[in-house]
């Protein structure tokens, strides 16, 4: 940092704790984050007349229906303002390059994979006193999106702006979260060390290399007291059973373009959305669950006929992002949405698929949903939570 920046930032940075600004302290995991911005190198790239990054401003702005939008790139010092729209010459100089610590997108570090939406910035408690803030502009209403890495660290945001308070309905957070894919994708594409990386491996790409992905839907299964039901049958029977099972499993995966991820003991589980990201994944989800649940039915119903006990599935679907890639083992997903995924299958009823809010957003409202209210799912708290019967 030059000596006039050293100086500005000084004053802004005084000025914002004057007016009452607190930063955010105490990241978890910000080196590597750090590290990850300078894997990048974009910081001192020029982007404000790339068209691609152009074209993201205009459309989230048009998207949302707000005056300003900018992409953001924060370090451990600095918020650095790669490409706006709506910004006049004095604003574009002034936000530029401005400290962290008075900036309102430092704030999304805190929650580093989830979008934050201030309706009013006056009112909100992280928010309240940045109007005081010598030259503030007039910010209202912040939308702000994640930028996440293919890594999974979020090196700065997707950001609109309003100078009337407001909200977003969900279509225009989706939009907002597939942008921010895009800036993504954009900025690994421009980092001279990426093509480093792959010269290093001879002009090839590391078999083994996992990927983030900002929203994809999980799906697992269970059946309901298998403990006891594995009592009371032979081991050979048992695998012929299951088999019987995830084989059925396995076809309907394909029939709706569901990739599966493995079998666990008698939990089948797979994932929509990967590596594709198309929308739609969440209804493919819940569709291959009913399927599943309409499957069971049927082979309960031969297993009856020959005299045999029935086995009773439980479903959970949730929406939200994912790490997917390759171990040592295979294909495989990680993250908190698989954990939230099965703890949602868990607990489910036999024959009912039990989705999250997120997927719920994510469907037809006129589906056949029942609201079963906050429950608590085991390590995750209160969620509210919904049986899905039917998809519209």
């Amino acid at each position: 940092m030059s000596f006039l920046k050293d100086q500005i930032h000084g004053f802004i940075s005084k000025g914002g704790l004057k007016a009452g600004l607190q930063p955010v302290e105490g990241l978890e995991k910000e080196e590597e984050r750090v590290e990850e911005l300078l894997r990048l190198d974009v910081i001192d790239k020029d982007l404000t007349n790339e068209r691609e990054f152009n074209n993201v401003t205009q459309l989230a702005c048009f998207l949302t229906g707000r005056s300003k939008s900018t992409i953001n790139l924060l370090d451990d010092v600095s918020q650095h303002s790669k490409n706006t729209q709506g910004f006049n010459a004095i604003e574009s100089f002034m936000t530029k390059e401005m400290p962290r610590s008075v900036s309102i997108c430092q704030f999304i570090l805190a929650a580093p994979k989830e979008q934050m939406i201030i309706e009013d910035v006056k009112k909100d408690t992280r928010t309240q006193n940045f109007h005081k803030m010598p030259m503030a502009p007039n910010i209202q209403f912040y939308a702000g999106t994640p930028i996440i890495t293919k890594r999974g660290y979020t090196v700065g945001t997707l950001c609109v702006f309003d100078e009337k308070p407001g909200t977003l309905i969900h279509s225009q957070k989706e939009g907002l979260r597939l942008l921010s894919d895009q800036v993504s994708s954009l900025l690994e594409q421009i980092s001279p060390k990426k093509k480093t990386e792959e010269e290093q491996l001879g002009g090839e790409k590391s078999p083994i290399e996992a990927s983030y992905y900002s929203a994809a839907s999980i799906l697992f299964t269970d059946f309901v007291d298998f403990t006891q039901l594995s009592e009371n049958i032979q081991p050979g029977e048992l695998i012929e059973t299951l088999d019987q099972y995830f084989s059925s499993f396995d076809l309907l995966m394909d029939n709706h373009g569901i990739k599966k991820v493995k079998t666990i003991g008698d939990s089948y589980m797979a994932v929509a959305g990967i590596p594709e990201g198309k929308p739609g994944h969440a209804r493919n989800a819940c569709a291959a669950g009913l399927d599943i649940i309409k499957m069971v039915d049927g082979i309960n119903m031969q297993r009856t006929a020959l005299g045999k006990d029935p086995w009773k599935i439980r479903v959970g679907v949730h929406t939200g992002p994912v790490i997917a890639g390759f171990s040592g083992s295979g294909f495989d997903v990680w993250g908190d949405s698989v954990n939230i995924a099965s703890r949602l299958e868990s607990a489910s009823e036999g024959g009912r698929l039990h989705i999250s809010e997120e997927t719920k957003l994510s469907l037809d409202q006129s589906s056949g949903i029942t609201d079963r209210g906050e429950i608590e799912l085991k390590n995750k708290g209160m969620m509210r939570t919904y049986f899905l019967d039917n998809l519209a």
